[in-house]
């Protein structure tokens, strides 16, 4: 970075018209819980891939694609320039793509995809879908280099054929600013007020299911008794009880109180769990609401990967538990404090790590992967500039759209 750190980077595609298909990047403001849930993608994380990209990017105009039956794909060129891919996890073996190989193979439009992650487990075979494979074959063909999330899904790529590639992590840290780096450079973490996430619904794509089921259980016995709020994203019992709450159906409400206890080993009739789950579960549809909540917090700690990007775009500093490959390949790229849940880890073991967690080596590493994105944009014959921080200017309303009305 130049200017001793003053600057972030900012994608740049002057005069030109982005369409966007992907990860969502904007609040979502109706409907109840359920509704809100599904808007966006059915897991709330997925809003900070969408964000960091959709905010990162300055053009003449950007918008979401309204749909493959707005617009024909032959036609797509004449509305967007380029299509910008907010990617999550395409790269798995049931992932069906072939309703968008179809369509994006009949435009004409280059595809510029960042963030393309894989949850393959090792050695595990790797039999995807022919509309999958189709479509990651097409994302190559038609762009300079594709934006994986780290070295396992580069090598998963390279053993399809695949070798047009940039390791670039994640996009959800595009906007990440200098002064807030140096900030998590400094941190101390401490457990004044921590928030905590948890994955108890998708153990079956684990390391290691045992000992990540003993870990998380362990820990959310510890953390019930400290001044902690368990942050959802898609956890299906745990929003039942808000929702239920939410609508002050006390029955329901009641009726789902075990179902979670009972995921964490626990009884749902003690008073201390209780209290806790009713009192201390938070959910945002706002990447904005999230992060202005991380920054009150004093740490973070958990298994969910984006649950503790929002801490960091705060300046919060969390540590990363590792349950899966996708997780892994991001913590050791970005070099963020992690700790892999490959064994039972005791709740004191992970508390410690915790306040133990040193973000230079990330402060560091952040400034070598601003350059790889400068790299990887210009494979993709995208401009990059670096913006002093507190310069920018407002974007005029015009220039961002929720969708294209065609």
């Amino acid at each position: 970075m130049t200017d001793g750190q003053k600057t972030h980077l900012k994608i740049s595609l002057p005069g030109k018209r982005a369409c966007f298909w992907g990860a969502p990047a904007h609040a979502v403001t109706t409907g109840n819980l359920p509704a809100k849930l599904a808007a966006t993608g059915a897991n709330t994380g997925n809003l900070f891939i969408g964000h960091g990209l959709f905010h990162g990017l300055d053009c003449a105009r950007k918008a979401f694609h309204p749909g493959f039956g707005a617009i024909p794909a032959e036609r797509l060129h004449e509305h967007f320039d380029l299509v910008v891919i907010p990617a999550s996890n395409f790269v798995g073996n049931g992932v069906d793509l072939t309703d968008h190989a179809d369509y994006f193979a009949r435009s004409k439009v280059p595809l510029f995809c960042f963030g393309l992650g894989s949850q393959v487990l090792p050695g595990q075979e790797v039999a995807l879908k022919p509309g999958t494979e189709r479509f990651l074959r097409l994302l190559s063909e038609r762009g300079g280099s594709v934006g994986v999330r780290g070295a396992f899904t580069a090598e998963v790529l390279w053993n399809l054929g695949i070798r047009n590639v940039s390791i670039t992590g994640c996009p959800s840290l595009l906007n990440l600013r200098p002064s807030t780096v140096a900030k998590l450079a400094a941190s101390k973490p401490s457990l004044d007020k921590i928030a905590v996430n948890f994955s108890n619904n998708v153990r079956r794509h684990s390391i290691a299911a045992t000992g990540m089921r003993a870990s998380e259980n362990a820990l959310f016995q510890r953390v019930i008794h400290e001044n902690a709020y368990y942050i959802l994203q898609n956890e299906t019992p745990e929003m039942a009880l808000l929702d239920a709450m939410a609508r002050n159906d006390a029955a329901a409400a009641s009726a789902v109180l075990p179902r979670i206890a009972e995921l964490f080993d626990v009884s749902g009739s003690r008073e201390d769990v209780r209290r806790f789950l009713e009192g201390r579960i938070r959910v945002f549809f706002s990447v904005e609401d999230w992060v202005g909540c991380m920054g009150t917090m004093s740490a973070s700690l958990g298994s969910r990967f984006h649950g503790n990007v929002a801490a960091l775009l705060a300046g919060t500093p969390a540590l990363f538990l590792v349950h899966d490959m996708r997780t892994l390949e991001l913590c050791e790229l970005l070099r963020v404090p992690h700790l892999v849940l490959d064994r039972a880890v005791p709740a004191e073991e992970t508390v410690e790590r915790l306040l133990a967690a040193d973000y230079r080596p990330f402060a560091r590493q952040f400034e070598r992967l601003m350059m790889e994105w400068r790299l990887f944009l210009h494979r993709n014959g995208l401009g990059s500039e670096l913006v002093t921080e507190g310069a920018e200017t407002a974007e005029a309303p015009a220039k961002a759209e929720l969708a294209l009305t065609a």
